[in-house]
């Protein structure tokens, strides 16, 4: 009987051994989520590079110090929706749809009317309206031109690339002279460059992969709303909770 005992303490030693030695999975941070989040609250936000990013929150507009200890300073003026590029421009709507640029100091307004604006420089200036699209002339007499096609969201890069959304939550991407359909389907969508492209669609971010066949990608953060740079950074906010939120992977 001593012996049978003796086998069984054995034996439970080396069950403990063995479960001690093995590594345990960690199951729940199978991927890292590789956004950070900055302080401050913005249900809205554009990144024309690392230097120039806008808010917006309650017609309210922010611009990013590059202080992450102190990262907003509010600017003058109310918008609902505001567009920054890496050449420094910014322009933004407000809820009435008014049209503003800013100069510097102020706000100048822009005949016309817009719902959705998108600025990849001074020059590349996007904008939608009750699904109607519009470009930007560079003639402030003469603001506008329409664009064939309808869509809810655009977004245009320093490229001059330019991708949109429509209502069904469509993709569609401008090349030069018509709109191609890509496959998937977004409500919000940010472009950095030809190769950069990011959108949300019911609180789930994508990453454009450059492939034809599996074009998108997930991201594991949940997120309303995202900026993509010129340079590749990207931010992101929630307007759930108005948290807001900087990627930090590769």
């Amino acid at each position: 009987m001593l012996y049978q005992y003796q086998c069984l303490f054995s034996f439970l030693l080396w069950v403990i051994y063995l479960v001690s030695a093995t590594p345990a999975k960690d199951i729940t941070n199978r991927q890292a989520v590789p956004f950070v989040q900055i302080e401050g609250g913005l249900d809205a936000i554009s990144v024309g590079s690392r230097f120039n990013v806008w808010g917006v929150i309650n017609n309210e507009i922010f611009r990013y110090t590059g202080n992450d200890s102190v990262p907003w300073v509010q600017i003058p003026g109310g918008l609902a929706q505001v567009s920054a590029a890496a050449d420094g421009t910014v322009w933004g709507v407000s809820s009435d749809t008014l049209i503003w640029r800013y100069n510097g100091v102020s706000w100048d307004q822009i005949e016309g009317g817009l719902q959705r604006i998108s600025v990849g420089s001074s020059t590349n200036v996007w904008g939608v309206n009750n699904n109607e699209i519009f470009r930007y002339t560079g003639n402030n007499s003469q603001p506008w031109i329409q664009i064939p096609g309808g869509l809810t969201d655009i977004s245009v890069a320093a490229d001059g690339t330019v991708w949109g959304v429509s209502a069904d939550t469509r993709i569609w991407r401008y090349t030069g002279s018509s709109w191609t359909q890509v496959e998937g389907g977004l409500q919000r969508i940010s472009v950095g460059s030809s190769t950069d492209v990011w959108g949300v669609i019911n609180g789930e971010i994508f990453r454009y992969t450059g492939s034809a066949s599996s074009p998108w990608i997930q991201i594991p953060v949940g997120l309303t709303d995202i900026g993509v740079g010129a340079d590749g950074v990207v931010w992101g906010v929630n307007s759930a909770d108005h948290s807001i939120w900087r990627w930090t992977g590769e």
